[in-house]
């Protein structure tokens, strides 16, 4: 008997001495560890950091124990929206107050798939996608003044968790796996060298405006604790793309301090342009006639968001478009982007059977009916489809401002674009 109750002492003394080691820290590893790879899921397909994923998550849903992430499944603390919103709701309140109405989801990752849904198709965010997916800080401040939360230190508060636990690290191998050179190089990081025997500012794990608010607070454990789920120190600066020898056909990044060989096939850049793009390459020639074609790896125009495809998309004359890759066709395409391929060729002005070429401009929306520019002067093979797809225009209306088929003008004439 003296042993049974001896064994049970000890083994409550284990019991309990784990419960106080158990800190919020931990709890808030735990939580990242389950649910990093769907933040990562998301990000890969709606281009949202998963770094702000998994903070706002952890935010908001109290580290997912708060009543509406265990009742409802909502780790976001999303409204109903009742003009928008037609599936099953939640309420805190036993009054059915709509100050109080949740979205209710069969699973998390419901949750974390309408989370994604909710900010990409909302204007007010629109501007947050125009950030690199590694740029977490801008993300968060965006968010803050989109009206996302009203607590006026919800960036700060959203910066400091990411930073604490490492959240950055996660939006890295997205980057790097969908081969975001961008990204890469606009990587922010906090310093590695970890303060030891250091207090930093207590976290405030409450909830966005859209939930309850709670008050529930957690004390920082100093910085010299490793993360768990932290792999690869930090690094001090973002990488630097190292510049190729002439003869080399690869880029090298330092990504969290180790040389990483990138495959110039793979990875695209973006070269910084003015207002008017006035250099382009040549064109490619099919069948005699000239083609719209960019190198992927040098694209003078800025990058542009769009929220149906994970390659990079670019924009010219305020229109949206992507390369087209080899064995490309306009049905995989617009597959890919959400559009039919009906629109697709219709936006390129394509009327016949002819699929695109490789490194061939595919816009991606309906070309525009103005352009900064006034006059092209014609070179040989040019057609009014390769002067509408240079410049951005819809085809008919290049044929509306030029009287005549264009085989009326010859090499070095002008041909009205934007000319009044």
């Amino acid at each position: 008997m003296k042993k049974t109750v001896l064994l049970l002492a000890v083994i409550l003394g284990l019991v309990t001495g784990y419960a106080q080691n158990y800190t919020l820290d931990d709890q808030v590893y735990d939580y990242i560890d389950q649910y990093k790879d769907l933040a990562m899921q998301e990000m890969e397909q709606y281009r949202i950091p998963a770094s702000i994923t998994l903070a706002q998550a952890i935010y908001s849903s109290k580290i997912g124990m708060n009543r509406v992430a265990k009742e409802a499944n909502n780790h976001f603390g999303i409204m109903c929206h009742t003009s928008e919103w037609t599936g099953e709701t939640f309420y805190e309140t036993e009054n059915h107050s709509s100050d109080y109405c949740y979205r209710k989801y069969a699973s998390v990752k419901e949750s974390y798939r309408d989370h994604s849904l909710f900010l990409s198709q909302r204007s007010r965010y629109v501007k947050l996608f125009y950030y690199p997916i590694t740029d977490y800080k801008s993300w968060a401040i965006g968010l803050k003044e989109a009206g996302y939360s009203g607590n006026p230190r919800y960036a700060d508060t959203l910066i400091s968790i990411i930073e604490k636990y490492y959240l950055m690290h996660y939006d890295r191998k997205v980057a790097l796996k969908i081969g975001d050179t961008t990204a890469l190089q606009a990587m922010t990081a906090p310093q590695p060298e970890r303060a030891t025997n250091t207090t930093t500012t207590p976290i405030s794990y409450t909830t966005t405006a859209t939930s309850q608010p709670s008050t529930i607070k957690s004390a920082q454990t100093p910085e010299d604790q490793a993360p768990k789920t932290q792999p690869v120190a930090a690094q001090t600066t973002p990488p630097a793309q190292q510049q190729p020898s002439a003869k080399s056909k690869q880029d090298t990044l330092q990504v969290n301090g180790i040389d990483v060989i990138v495959n110039k096939k793979e990875q695209p850049k973006t070269v910084k342009y003015d207002t008017i793009v006035t250099t382009l390459p040549a064109p490619e020639k099919v069948g005699g006639k000239n083609v719209f074609v960019l190198d992927p790896y040098s694209v003078p125009f800025k990058v542009a968001y769009y929220p149906y495809t994970s390659r990079p998309t670019y924009e010219n004359n305020k229109t949206k478009f992507i390369i087209a890759k080899a064995g490309d066709t306009y049905k995989k395409l617009a597959e890919s982007l959400q559009l039919t391929e009906k629109n697709l060729r219709l936006y390129n002005d394509v009327y016949d059977d002819s699929e695109p070429i490789e490194d061939e401009v595919v816009y991606v929306e309906m070309k525009s009916t103005k352009s900064p520019v006034e006059f092209h002067t014609l070179a040989a093979g040019d057609t009014y489809r390769y002067i509408a797809q240079k410049y951005g225009i819809q085809l008919k209306i290049i044929i509306k401002r030029n009287s005549g088929a264009i085989s009326n003008y010859g090499v070095g004439d002008q041909i009205c674009i934007g000319c009044k």
